[in-house]
């Protein structure tokens, strides 16, 4: 048990590593680190079910420029495993340490006609009513307790609803949203030295326990 567990953390940050080279914003390399560094002395970090996961990807998010399914980037991000979809991997990352805050997946259309998309962390403006401040801040936490508590049925109907939500408020999304993608290719080499380095001192760890 404990080696599938080791397979599968490998597995997700071998994903994760290919992400510093074509994530979209300095932000999410950040998480990305921290998440991996969690990841490496954790042993017990449950992996999404295939179905939910696959489901929670067909969510729309604004990447900076374009708004695609999170599969997509799932895909593009992550390298499928033996026994994990790159959908499993990448919504079990985004669930692991409440990643899910910096994602724009909450679409709203602003005065002049334009859809912009927002993330939980985000500052909201006022034009967004409180009923849907409110739902764009609880409905990821109340979804992340219901994926720890292994309530698939009641993820899905989560799920469902937040599909419902985009097509509703954000079917005129054609535009560009509030930023614009930046790269930071001198951050990103530096963050990938980091990674390498956490690598580095788990194994030794395990080496010389073994030992």
């Amino acid at each position: 048990m404990e080696h599938e567990e080791t397979k599968k953390r490998r597995c997700l940050s071998v994903g994760i590593l290919r992400a510093f080279v074509s994530s979209c914003s300095i932000r999410i390399l950040l998480t990305l680190t921290l998440s991996v560094l969690a990841w490496s002395t954790d042993a017990t970090s449950a992996v999404i079910p295939k179905a939910q996961a696959a489901h929670f990807c067909r969510l729309f998010i604004h990447d900076g420029e374009t708004v695609a399914p999170l599969s997509l980037h799932a895909r593009r991000l992550m390298t499928s495993g033996d026994s994990l979809t790159a959908e499993q991997m990448f919504a079990t990352y985004i669930f692991h340490h409440d990643n899910w805050q910096t994602l724009r997946l909450f679409p709203h259309e602003a005065a002049d006609g334009t859809v912009r998309w927002y993330a939980p962390a985000d500052e909201l403006p006022e034009a967004i009513g409180t009923e849907h401040q409110k739902y764009i801040r609880e409905v990821l936490p109340r979804l992340q307790r219901e994926i720890e508590a292994g309530n698939w049925q009641t993820v899905d109907a989560y799920i469902d609803r937040m599909l419902q939500y985009q097509c509703q408020f954000g079917s005129k999304s054609d535009t560009p949203g509030a930023a614009s993608r930046r790269t930071f290719p001198s951050v990103v080499i530096t963050l990938i030295l980091l990674l390498t380095a956490v690598f580095v001192m788990v194994n030794r760890k395990k080496r010389a326990k073994r030992a």
